[in-house]
């Protein structure tokens, strides 16, 4: 009777010759062709040999994926689809599922195994993260275990992905703020003075937040990008003045601040016109620029966005503004003059979105039209 195949992926008994400090290791290796091998390898003494073959043999599963089973934990696989994506996403993006990762899944699901994350299980701790913690962090988080359970199924680990089947989290845009023109006018002038006072101590604040809110009031691109403008960015020569979004201040994990070679988003590599208040400031730090950056940190380095958003909060509360006022409400205050006096299009484009409807939700809100039936309702009127 014929020997039965071996499993994809695994290898029959070990066995071993030699002598002194030579020997081998050998064993049947039945490989993801559907192929079975003899596989080999040698150590200086029995069990070094056959540590060896185990190694090889371990890592040559694990190239293939196969290390990923019914048995699997899920924070074992949250680790596998998270390094599938370096390289892929965006350094930002890595954070943000990183630490949704860490705060939200392995807490409440990560000593599971792949077989019991069924559905009634996730919709659980899906709905429990709704209620805690809020409807923007549940979509967070049924989007990381859709593409975790998505790569389980594409190893064999699941037979579907049961985040599929759960209830989708709608997470509704909340209020957009804006600032009208006379609000900024008069923030314009209060940063002005906030920068030229001194703070505690005595010492001369070095915040430099007026000319960074005319350049966010100006164009309308995130605190990321606008840290990351370099001079070679900026074209104060042409006959229409630009600056080029071609990158984004950014926190790497075990790294610090870096400047990232790309926007947020490829739509986000875009050449924006200036106004002409905003040449005259760049035109001004020109002049006395001794750093690449066009809004460097005090030292001369690449500026913190975070650093740069607690300065914000500090000058917000010592003139009692409301929590919403943060940089990020120059990029809605833009999209939405630009919509008002052109179109959605344009607003999009300005702020380096693909679909105007994200623009739409999240930037300037819905603007509701009736139809003209002005002389349909007139007859109620007669």
């Amino acid at each position: 009777m014929a020997r039965p195949p071996l499993v994809l992926g695994t290898w029959g008994n070990i066995s071993t010759t030699g002598k002194g400090r030579a020997w081998s290791a050998a064993a049947r290796f039945r490989d993801f062709d559907g192929v079975t091998r003899q596989v080999r390898r040698t150590g200086t003494s029995r069990q070094k040999a056959k540590d060896a073959l185990v190694e090889h043999l371990r890592d040559r599963v694990r190239l293939h994926g196969a290390d990923l089973s019914a048995e699997t934990k899920v924070s074992v696989l949250a680790d596998r689809w998270y390094d599938t994506l370096l390289g892929k996403r965006a350094t930002g993006t890595l954070d943000v599922y990183r630490r949704t990762i860490k705060n939200h899944v392995t807490p409440a699901l990560g000593e599971l195994r792949v077989r019991e994350a069924t559905v009634p299980v996730i919709d659980r701790h899906l709905v429990a993260v709704e209620e805690n913690i809020g409807k923007a962090t549940a979509a967070l988080c049924r989007v990381v275990l859709m593409g975790m359970f998505s790569l389980a199924v594409r190893h064999g680990a699941a037979a579907m992905n049961p985040v599929r089947e759960t209830e989708n989290v709608n997470s509704e845009p909340g209020e957009i703020h804006t600032i009208s023109r006379e609000e900024v006018v008069l923030l314009r002038s209060q940063l002005q003075e906030w920068d030229a006072a001194k703070g505690r101590g005595g010492r001369q604040r070095l915040t430099d937040l007026a000319d960074v809110f005319d350049m966010l009031i100006a164009t309308g691109v995130r605190t990321g990008e606008v840290l990351a403008v370099r001079w070679e960015d900026v074209d104060l020569r042409s006959e229409v003045k630009t600056v080029t979004i071609t990158g984004t201040a950014v926190h790497v994990r075990g790294e610090g601040l870096q400047r990232q070679p790309k926007p947020k988003t490829a739509a986000g590599f875009r050449t924006l016109a200036l106004p002409p208040f905003a040449v005259r400031m760049l035109v001004r730090r020109a002049s006395t620029a001794t750093s690449q950056w066009v809004f460097p940190s005090s030292v001369g380095t690449l500026r913190s966005p975070n650093n740069m958003r607690t300065q914000w909060r500090v000058f917000r509360d010592a003139f009692d503004y409301p929590d919403w006022l943060v940089p990020y409400t120059c990029r809605k205050t833009v999209a939405t003059m630009i919509r008002d006096g052109q179109d959605l299009d344009a607003a999009a484009q300005q702020l380096g979105h693909v679909d105007t409807r994200w623009t739409r939700d999240h930037y300037t809100g819905h603007i509701h039209t009736g139809p003209d039936v002005r002389d349909i309702l007139e007859r109620l009127g007669d």
